[in-house]
């Protein structure tokens, strides 16, 4: 009878830390999400980010248990997702063939790294600021025949997604014939010339939406003003700093960083990236990002548009956030297939989120849902 207890206690607690992929029949052992080990003080993850209890950091392990659950059903597509307190790992999960040293691509998870970029570059003086004028980068917009309206376009309109240059994104999903981004990768050559071709239809800085032809633009922004393109001046200022060297970078046919989307990490090195933030661009004793810039970047683009920064979502970007409890200083990088790095710099919280979502409108992935399970796990 002891022995039929035992085993019977044993099944419990093995079911209470599991989940079940019941489409697949797969078992999922949920306990392995949970860090190990002790706290030990503060670090910088530069070489290698450190695990402890949940309990170690003021987080419930039981309830992250439930954070790994949602995180692992199968109708949401998870590859890998990790929970960082205090600078240390307390939970950490991958799913499928995807692992821990498994390079994922970006998407538009780049696009936050571009505004590093800029960022840095600003701090060093080799741009003045913001509104500096993109024509000066390129002579391409500096002859007579170029409408003023693309004369006047600043650095902040391009960070910001208000360029009014024509371009369309809204049908990626729908008609691949009319996609700006499906176009240019079929058949340009050079990516920047493909945007700098499209004419305007706003006065800049009056119209938001969303463009990763903006982006693109900020990559020849940064070859001509640092010498270097954005991934040997990105790699030199930003990953080595970090540790990231084996961050690979994708660039267009003719040698331009795609600052759209094209990085390729692990789920590790994307968190460094948001550590960085969470630390307000300090790391070991330099302050790799300017801190006004990183204040910045999580800034409202303008009253009307609430939910962007400088290349960077928002708060009101996610479903539902007005009866949240999240708070409002989030900051999220986030990519297509629900590629995310959320920063909650009030907790001290910071939360990645590798995905492969066949479905980009798949309701199963709610932000909010999510993010509110990861605070109840908040013990202090």
């Amino acid at each position: 009878m002891k022995t039929l207890k035992k085993v019977f206690l044993t099944v419990l607690i093995f079911v209470s830390f599991t989940g079940w992929d019941g489409e697949s029949g797969k078992e999922v052992a949920a306990e392995r999400f949970l860090g190990k080990g002790d706290y030990l003080g503060d670090y910088w993850p530069t070489s290698g980010w450190r695990t402890c209890r949940p309990e170690e950091v003021g987080m419930s392990s039981e309830k992250l248990i439930k954070v790994y659950k949602y995180a692992a059903h199968p109708k949401i597509n998870t590859q890998g997702i990790a929970v960082i307190r205090k600078g240390y790992i307390v939970g950490e999960g991958y799913f499928d063939d995807f692992t821990m040293n498994s390079r994922h691509e970006s998407f538009s998870v780049a696009k936050s790294f571009a505004s590093a970029l800029i960022g840095i570059a600003i701090g060093k003086g080799l741009i003045k600021g913001v509104d500096e004028l993109i024509a000066k980068y390129y002579p391409q917009w500096q002859t007579p025949e170029t409408p003023e309206t693309k004369k006047r376009m600043t650095i902040e309109d391009l960070l910001t997604m208000r360029s009014g240059l024509q371009w369309n994104e809204d049908d990626y999903y729908k008609d691949r014939s009319q996609n700006d981004v499906y176009i240019m990768i079929d058949s340009a050559k050079d990516y920047i010339q493909y945007v700098l071709n499209k004419p305007i239809i706003h006065e800049p800085g009056t119209h938001w939406y969303y463009s990763s032809g903006d982006s693109m633009l900020l990559s020849g922004v940064i070859e001509k003003s640092t010498g270097l393109t954005a991934n040997e001046f990105g790699r030199k200022y930003l990953f080595e700093p970090l540790g990231l060297s084996e961050v690979i970078w994708l660039a267009d046919p003719a040698g331009h960083t795609i600052t759209a989307w094209g990085i390729q990490g692990t789920l590790r090195e994307f968190a460094k990236f948001g550590y960085l933030y969470l630390r307000k661009g300090s790391w070991e004793d330099k302050q790799v990002v300017p801190r006004n810039w990183i204040e910045k970047s999580g800034q409202p683009v303008s009253e009307e548009v609430i939910k962007y920064g400088y290349q960077w979502w928002r708060l009101p970007a996610l479903k539902n956030y007005e009866t949240s409890r999240i708070p409002p200083d989030i900051l999220i990088a986030w990519g297509i297939f629900t590629q995310q790095i959320f920063i909650l710099p009030t907790e001290d919280l910071l939360i990645v989120r590798l995905g492969n979502d066949p479905d980009p409108y798949n309701d199963e992935w709610r932000e909010i849902e999510f993010l509110t399970l990861v605070q109840d796990a908040l013990i202090n």
